[in-house]
């Protein structure tokens, strides 16, 4: 163990710093940098908040369940509205309207979500997501025409500032030691809801025909087919909404610093020499004291357009649209006729291969993340998983080729599906790297809510045009039969190709977060 007395010099330096008992603590370190003569520094690991992250993770669950539920009906929601008139091909012009608009109606407002948590608290932006969510399912599930179903997504959107909130309080109550392990979590927690929600929408949706029993007793389940699972996600909705009320400790600075003042004014007051900040550990408070909680003026604009934080919001907003891209057309290609240049399958067997992509996700994420990105690095594991796009556009339409030549889902078929499940495993590391490199660019602590804001914003407007580029390409090429129908993933890889070069913009390890 070396002192911080021996290593003075080395614990100011951007890969070191003193704590407030004076230990050093290692932050992201470069091996080249490490002098081989010279002692290593004993970097002490934070333990994980355990309470505190499993009421969040609960909390970020509803929105991947809200998200995934429909992927499996979808196509067939559409058809039943009648606005394709029949037209199997159409169904894609549609299909990317409805994912287009709900994150049009998040870019919108999710901002203003993240700098009203940053005055507010994180916890009442959270509850009222939350709210949101379950609120919007119900609608959705009752909806009989295509503009019933757009404005239940829009709602959605709309009332969801959640998605760059959760990423500001795993911000919060992490540090540099384990970081890493907290944001790991996120894909995690998206990868459990894609397996669970897929299976949910593609079992439960017709409960009157495929289930009978209790539901032949009412035709509300024969009039409203997809309201059993629409009802279920609102439901955990409800639940988590329960949890985060009960047991979520609020973590934005505007509130924390004011409780820990108050409770040393009042222990100072009652002649009692008791430590209670757990911040800032110092003897005595004045009015000049930088404990004292200042009203800040709401995080400019400006003020957050660094470089480094463009950079990283480039590189987010890329991923955003790269991967939207093959989320709303996976089900699509599989729910399409072979003929039309998809597999032809049901609504549960999609639902079914669809949670196996959340079970790849999820195995990856929870046993590889962490590990990867000590020993790769961050910037190299971003491009790594960036470059995975390639392999995963390039087998949709080989699937076809297949299925096409052996008459069905022939074993080939179902090989080459492996194959994009475990190059889609990539999805969630990629996010996992640039939500660590989001919140350390962060400007000050008191602009992280506004940071993720602003990153969600701008990936929420890469998630507008994603998803209606992306299924009307696939329409567009089926119907005019363009390069044989595969014009939409000439274009996808392409873009794939600008995305990993973005990565390269990025630096060797995120910067160190701001403290205050």
């Amino acid at each position: 163990m070396v002192s911080a007395d021996d290593y003075g010099r080395k614990a100011g330096s951007p890969l070191c710093r003193q704590n407030s008992i004076g230990e050093v603590e290692g932050l992201w370190q470069d091996p080249e940098n490490v002098h081989q003569d010279k002692p290593t520094l004993t970097v002490r690991r934070t333990p994980l908040p355990r309470l505190q992250l499993g009421v969040l993770l609960y909390m970020q669950l509803a929105e991947p369940i809200t998200a995934h539920l429909m992927l499996p009906f979808i196509v067939q929601l559409i058809v039943d509205t009648g606005v394709t008139e029949g037209d199997i091909t159409k169904v894609g012009y549609y299909t990317g309207l409805v994912e287009s608009l709900f994150f049009m109606a998040e870019a919108l407002t999710i901002l203003q979500w993240g700098r009203l948590s940053d005055r507010v608290g994180r916890r009442p932006v959270l509850l009222l997501g939350l709210f949101g969510l379950g609120l919007s399912m119900l609608c959705f599930g009752l909806s009989h025409t295509f503009v019933a179903v757009v404005a239940s997504r829009s709602i959605a959107g709309a009332l969801n500032g959640n998605t760059g909130v959760i990423k500001c309080m795993m911000g919060e109550i992490t540090d540099d030691t384990n970081v890493a392990d907290g944001f790991s979590m996120i894909p995690l927690t998206w990868a459990l809801g894609n397996i669970v929600a897929p299976l949910i929408g593609g079992l439960l949706e017709h409960p009157y025909e495929r289930l009978g029993g209790f539901f032949h007793l009412s035709e509300f389940w024969r009039v409203n087919p997809y309201f059993l699972p629409c009802a279920v996600s609102a439901i955990f909705s409800a639940s988590a909404f329960l949890l985060g009320f009960f047991f979520l400790n609020e973590t934005a600075p505007s509130k924390t610093l004011s409780v820990e003042v108050e409770c040393r004014e009042v222990s100072r007051s009652a002649g009692m020499n008791t430590r209670i900040s757990v911040l800032e550990p110092t003897s005595s408070l004045t009015e000049s004291s930088p404990l004292i909680p200042q009203r800040k003026p709401a995080t400019s604009l400006y003020t957050l357009l660094t470089p480094r934080v463009l950079v990283v919001i480039i590189n987010y907003s890329l991923l955003a649209i790269v991967d939207i891209s093959f989320y709303v057309l996976q089900p699509l290609f599989l729910s399409t006729p072979i003929i039309h240049g998809g597999l032809g399958m049901s609504p549960s067997i999609i639902g079914t291969c669809i949670a196996g992509f959340g079970i790849g996700n999820g195995l990856i994420t929870a046993f590889f993340f962490a590990p990867l990105i000590k020993r790769v690095g961050a910037q190299r594991l971003a491009t790594i998983s960036l470059a995975s796009y390639f392999g995963t556009f390039a087998l949709f339409p080989i699937m076809n080729m297949l299925a096409r030549h052996h008459g069905g889902l022939s074993s080939s078929v179902w090989l080459a599906f492996m194959m994009q499940l475990g190059l889609a495993t990539f999805s969630p590391i990629a996010y996992g790297v640039i939500f660590i490199y989001v919140t350390s660019s962060a400007p000050s602590r008191s602009a992280l809510g506004a940071t993720n804001g602003l990153a969600q914003t701008t990936t929420s407007i890469m998630r507008c045009i994603g998803p209606i580029c992306a299924t009307s390409l696939f329409a567009l090429s089926v119907e005019k039969n363009i390069l044989k129908g595969n014009l939409v993933y000439l274009i996808l890889w392409l873009l794939t190709f600008a995305a990993t070069s973005a990565t390269l913009l990025l630096p060797k390890k995120p910067l160190e977060r701001a403290k205050n």
